[in-house]
């Protein structure tokens, strides 16, 4: 008896709700036909990747689990300091496959956070595991070959590369590329190709024509490590193509390969930008692969991230519920998500494939995603009534500010200084930021922007004067907070990316999807969403250690059109 846990990030319900009805998903269709498929609520108040994947993984909400937002605030050395969610020592809480671990259960782990220790070590109990997002050497970039056929130097991290573009047999133009441990030739717009750079690293490479010039481009380099005690999957993720984490967004909306479809392009930026992610998609399939061919565990988890890369930059232009809807341009975007999510599917298709009958198959994601089109600068909006402080040289000076919107990002803001420790004084000056907050309207509309406060557990806060250190400030749709202190303009401008998560704000579009497969349960679709803590006992269950999943759904109601 095997769970397997796949988690799409960003896995919106609402997306995969209606790409599954238009067909593209054989996989996630299986699973709707033969057991349950709903939406989960995700970690509040911050549903940022590292706190709704604790709260996903560990089953608890943030205010058990302690990972706050992407990187947690005050966490390092003083107030404003703030670290990875994903650093050792998070979360809090265990890890499902931790808590297995003292019931002699084993786990494989593909890309999952939180496997691997301070000491770069696994435990006892994992099979297999492979990580790669805790150590980046380098983030992709781009070379343009603008001196002819001179050799170019490249400098991909800590590696040196020679470029250069010559002339193909046919008279065509290629370029060479040659590193210590391989060389590739490449041919303008051919398919990405793995690359070399020593024993244990390497990247992707491709080359492109971009208004006339050669152009080319690598994923980035993170550093792979691997681990447990599975000596066949070991030698297996060691045979896998570079790892690739994410694909060429920032370069994408710097224009780099043209202008984007929203600002007039023809769309070849986008079929450039989802090649990028394709790799990704090769790579994470190829660790997957690798681990369900040659696994021993109880537990096998495998995290895609491919469905977040392309929501961030996609979703809001074919959101219909969005201002960043763009009717013109919405079924083409749709177009490039659905690519995506296929990719996704069809690593689901082979968990699916290889499960047998006892088996439990639990597709689930983090969190969804909602359109987006505006940022709100909230810490410009403090300094301008006399709450938080600029640094001479710019950037937000912590130590003389009252109350500061923390650099974190993650939704929350904090009083400063001695304040902290004086009831009445913090009441005073919390309710003043508030104020000054829900004073910001759009400069366009002449809407007021914040909806909300809320508290650390997520809840609406009430009365006049907060009473709590850390409030967390909600936004209307379209809205997004940033900690960039500009100085100078309007609070309130465009924002770069079309899709976010940050505050959990209630609306559906932030939902992660769940569904699940397997003994006891049976085909039907929730009523209301589950909370995403939900996915974590299910799994336990399935192992033997704790509640049956027949259990568990009786305490759900479910939609009276489906029979249990």
């Amino acid at each position: 008896m095997t769970v397997y846990w796949v988690v799409w990030d960003a896995g919106a319900h609402w997306v995969v709700d209606r790409l599954e009805r238009e067909g593209a998903l054989p996989s996630v269709t299986r699973m709707r036909q033969r057991g349950v498929f709903a939406a989960a609520r995700p970690a509040r108040p911050n549903c940022q990747t590292p706190p709704s994947l604790a709260t996903l993984f560990t089953g608890t909400w943030p205010a058990e689990h302690q990972v706050t937002g992407f990187t947690v605030p005050g966490a390092g050395d003083g107030l404003a300091s703030h670290v990875s969610g994903f650093a050792p020592g998070f979360p809090a809480a265990p890890p499902v496959w931790e808590a297995m671990s003292e019931n002699d259960l084993t786990s494989a782990l593909v890309h999952a956070p939180w496997v691997f220790g301070a000491d770069g070590r696994v435990g006892p109990h994992v099979d297999s595991a492979v990580e790669a997002y805790s150590d980046r050497l380098t983030r992709p970039a781009r070379l343009v070959l603008d001196r002819g056929r001179e050799t170019h130097r490249w400098d991909i991290g800590p590696y040196e590369v020679a470029v250069r573009a010559e002339e193909g047999p046919d008279a065509s133009q290629q370029v060479r590329v040659t590193g210590h441990e391989e060389q590739l030739l490449l041919v303008p717009g051919a398919p990405w190709r793995p690359f070399g750079l020593d024993r244990y690293n390497g990247t992707w490479v491709r080359c492109v024509r971009v208004d006339g010039r050669l152009v080319v481009v690598h994923t980035g380099i993170w550093r792979t490590r691997t681990g447990g005690r599975n000596a066949k999957s070991l030698h297996r993720l060691a045979q896998c193509p570079p790892f690739a984490g994410e694909g060429v967004g920032p370069l994408y909306r710097r224009a780099a390969f043209g202008p984007r479809l929203a600002e007039g392009g023809d769309g070849s930026a986008e079929e450039f930008f989802l090649s990028s992610v394709e790799c990704v998609a090769r790579s994470f399939g190829a660790a997957a692969d690798a681990v369900l061919e040659t696994h021993d565990a109880d537990l096998v988890v495998v995290y895609l991230p491919m469905t977040d890369d392309v929501g961030h930059e996609f979703l809001g232009w074919c959101d219909e519920r969005s201002a960043a809807h763009r009717p013109d341009i919405a079924e083409r975007i749709w177009s490039y998500v659905r690519r995506c999510y296929v990719w996704s599917d069809a690593i689901l298709g082979q968990v699916l494939d290889g499960a047998r009958e006892e088996d439990t198959v639990v597709l689930g994601a983090d969190h969804g995603m909602v359109g987006s089109n505006r940022l709100v600068h909230l810490n410009d909006q403090l300094v301008r009534a006399g709450l938080a402080a600029s640094a001479a040289g710019g950037g937000l000076d912590v130590d003389s500010s009252q109350v500061f919107y923390h650099p974190a990002n993650n939704g929350s803001l904090w009083v400063s200084g001695t304040a902290a420790g004086d009831p009445v004084r913090l009441r005073h000056l919390m309710a003043r930021a508030c104020a000054v907050l829900s004073s910001i309207t759009d400069p366009e509309t002449g809407d007021p922007v914040v909806t909300a406060f809320l508290g650390p557990d997520g809840r609406p806060l009430t009365g006049t004067q907060p009473d709590s250190e850390v409030v967390y400030v909600a936004l209307r749709d379209d809205y997004q907070p940033s900690a960039e202190l500009l100085g100078e303009g309007p609070v309130v401008r465009r924002a770069p990316k079309p899709g976010a998560h940050v505050v959990n704000t209630g609306d559906s579009r932030l939902h992660a999807v769940h569904a699940a497969v397997g003994p006891g349960i049976a085909p039907g679709t929730p009523a209301e969403p589950v909370d995403n803590t939900f996915p974590a006992a299910l799994v336990l269950g399935g192992l033997g250690l704790g509640p049956s999943a027949e259990t568990l759904y009786r305490t759900v109601p479910f939609a009276p059109t489906h029979e249990r």
